[in-house]
């Protein structure tokens, strides 16, 4: 069973709450449906403990973030 390091437990954390404040932040998209995808799928990956499906997620959020739109 692999073990998921902290520093990366920090930095999904992280995500999480850029990714919610900037879904507070909306104005042009239903900031519920918004919020709610992004805990839905954080809860789904939840279990994840292959450190590349757990980078993939992680530059899936990160690119969303970076780009500033709705995926």
């Amino acid at each position: 069973m692999n073990v998921v390091p902290a520093s990366t437990k920090r930095l999904v954390l992280s995500l999480y709450r850029d990714l919610l404040r900037y879904g507070a932040q909306l104005q042009h998209t239903d900031q519920d449906y918004f919020l709610n995808r992004i805990r839905r799928e954080f809860r789904q990956s939840a279990s994840l403990t292959d450190p590349k499906e757990i980078e993939f997620c992680y530059k899936r959020g990160r690119a969303l973030l970076d780009r500033a739109r709705v995926i």
